[in-house]
């Protein structure tokens, strides 16, 4: 089970970071269409760009719970703390940067990004092995839904300005 979850980890990481990237252009793509940018980047801000994150990889996270979450409790819990975890460090690793330096650095955002995703994935992967508590998940759950309709609400706003 163990090499089974570190596989199916690895394979987590490598989607986000693909479609993560790929999404950035996702909404041009589209010639900005409405229901793609609910789920990708509209702008260049920082909140726009923590979907590069959060959708890859909760997208991954669901279908890794409807594969192996009946052999593996607590799953979602801890996926979505990990996922909380890679959004909050990419938020922190930004402004603290940003605010030494004075500006954005592509290279150092793509780092970030990097670093953020690997958070992402690897926090639950040390957790597997501890117990999380049902009142704990509900309440990550619970978290995991004011985000998404933070996320819509943000999105639609950034398309209507």
């Amino acid at each position: 089970m163990k090499k089974r979850y570190k596989k199916i980890t690895g394979i987590g990481i490598l989607w986000t970071l693909v479609l993560g990237t790929l999404s950035h252009f996702f909404y041009q793509w589209s010639y900005e269409s409405m229901l793609v940018g609910l789920f990708s980047p509209v702008n260049e801000s920082v909140w726009e760009h923590l979907k590069l994150l959060f959708f890859p990889a909760l997208a991954y996270m669901l279908i890794e719970q409807k594969a192996m979450g009946k052999t593996m409790p607590g799953l979602l819990g801890k996926n979505l703390l990990g996922l909380f975890a890679g959004l909050l460090a990419m938020q922190l690793l930004f402004y603290g940067y940003t605010a030494f330096s004075g500006k954005s650095i592509l290279w150092v955002d793509i780092g970030i990004f990097c670093i953020c995703v690997l958070l992402t994935f690897l926090l639950p992967y040390k957790l597997r092995n501890r117990q999380i508590s049902k009142e704990a998940e509900g309440a990550v759950k619970k978290i995991l839904w004011i985000l998404l309709a933070v996320f819509l609400f943000v999105s639609l706003y950034f398309m209507s300005v």
